[in-house]
């Protein structure tokens, strides 16, 4: 018997690291050649289609939760529990990973595409169908609502991602009409950036990713039109990543997206061929992830940075 408890235990050792080794990414340098994981940022991916987020650790799938439907936002709290964002609801798993229902709507049909962790505890969500922007407590309570009736587009479309600005304002993509929304505290339109207009390298379609820059222009991901570009104050479009700059990722769309402190941008892409990257502003890239079902790294559409950096609150800000 004890022979046999031996083999048993011994065999599950085996399957545990076979998986971990498994869970490895692989990346590649500009050149192709291998680029050390363990240098690789640590980092939250959302897989949409397949309703999880990952923690990739050292250049290893360390962590997943499962999200309330799609997912496409997740943060990482001061106090090791995460915020999921599925398009039915937001779940709150604190460090033990016990799970709590933070938010569900209740009117039909509507998806949730963006949450935010605030600094006072309370949680900005955007939901797509009421076409409502809520602050919420960790209790479920609504201190805010800022109601958006010009938003257009079917329910899926209507925002992908929104954010919290410094001003107390607001920034919206408002990914079916390809425009960028950016509110005052009170929720009232101050700027509308009509990516349609834009002398943009591709056209937009179904933008994603957005981000206020300090020097108050804005960064975008267009989507399926597989660019992000830099628009100033003035609506001009000074910088862009085509998939022309980088020809070997097959870039196909460009989603959510982190600026390091140093410039270099990390960004999600989803169907390309490399679904996860790293690039500087002279479009080089410092490493790119391969697509493979041994690492588990699949179809990203968003990407949380970790650690030394993170900008702002907590990540993705």
């Amino acid at each position: 018997m004890n022979k046999i408890k031996y083999l048993f235990f011994v065999s599950v050792l085996l399957i545990g690291a076979l998986y971990a080794e498994q869970k490895k990414v692989k990346a590649l340098t500009q050149d192709g050649e291998q680029y050390p994981i363990e240098n690789l940022p640590n980092m939250l991916v959302t897989e949409f289609v397949f309703g999880q987020v990952k923690f990739l650790k050292k250049g290893i799938v360390d962590q997943t939760w499962a999200s309330y439907g799609k997912c496409q936002d997740a943060w990482k709290l001061d106090d090791n529990s995460m915020l999921v964002s599925g398009v039915n609801g937001v779940w709150h798993y604190d460090k033990n990973n016990t799970r709590k229902l933070l938010f569900e709507p209740k009117k039909r049909p509507l998806e949730i595409h963006s949450c935010q962790p605030l600094d006072d505890g309370y949680v900005l969500i955007a939901v797509n169908g009421p076409k409502v922007i809520l602050e919420i407590s960790s209790e479920g309570k609504i201190r805010k609502m800022i109601k958006l009736p010009y938003l257009k587009s079917q329910v899926r479309s209507q925002m992908k991602m929104v954010r919290k600005l410094e001003d107390g304002g607001y920034i919206i993509s408002a990914s079916g009409e390809n425009k960028v929304y950016i509110l005052n505290a009170k929720g009232a339109v101050k700027r509308t950036i009509d990516l349609n207009t834009l002398e943009a390298p591709l056209k937009a379609d179904r933008i994603h990713g957005v981000k206020m820059l300090a020097n108050g222009n804005v960064l975008i991901g267009t989507g399926y039109g597989a660019c992000l570009i830099e628009v100033d104050t003035k609506d001009q479009v000074v910088w862009s990543l085509n998939p022309a700059d980088i020809p070997d990722v097959n870039l196909k769309y460009v989603g959510g997206f982190q600026v390091k402190e140093n410039g270099n941008m990390v960004v999600a892409a989803y169907h390309s061929s490399y679904p996860l990257f790293e690039i500087n502003r002279d479009k080089e890239i410092i490493w790119k992830l391969e697509r493979s079902q041994e690492s588990d790294i699949k179809k990203p559409t968003n990407v949380v940075l970790l650690g030394e950096d993170i900008e702002g609150f907590a990540a993705n800000y």
